[in-house]
């Protein structure tokens, strides 16, 4: 495979740091970048895999709704039932929150 040289701009701060990471390492910042890059780029497609069939699932569920607005999207809460939801999501009730 050919290899294509183009460059990058970024704080020197963070140069600094991967010039001692790759260093560290004992590899030249061009190799190190392009571990860590394809690293990162391995993992989105491990996650992007995994959550496809979700998304899929999603979109068909949007599509088969026809408006992508899931029934109860527009139901409004009791104070009761909203106070009770506060407390499951560790939330103070507008009277906690007042007092």
């Amino acid at each position: 495979m050919a290899t294509e040289r183009f460059s990058i701009s970024m704080p020197a701060e963070v140069r600094d740091r991967i010039k001692k990471h790759a260093a560290d390492a004992g590899l030249d910042v061009s190799t190190f970048l392009t571990i860590a890059a394809q690293a990162q780029m391995d993992q989105q497609d491990r996650v992007k895999r995994i959550f496809e069939p979700f998304e899929r699932a999603r979109a068909e569920a949007e599509e088969q709704a026809g408006t992508g607005i899931w029934a109860g999207d527009e139901v409004e809460l009791t104070r009761e039932e909203q106070a009770e939801v506060n407390t499951i999501l560790g939330r103070p009730s507008r009277d906690e929150a007042a007092a």
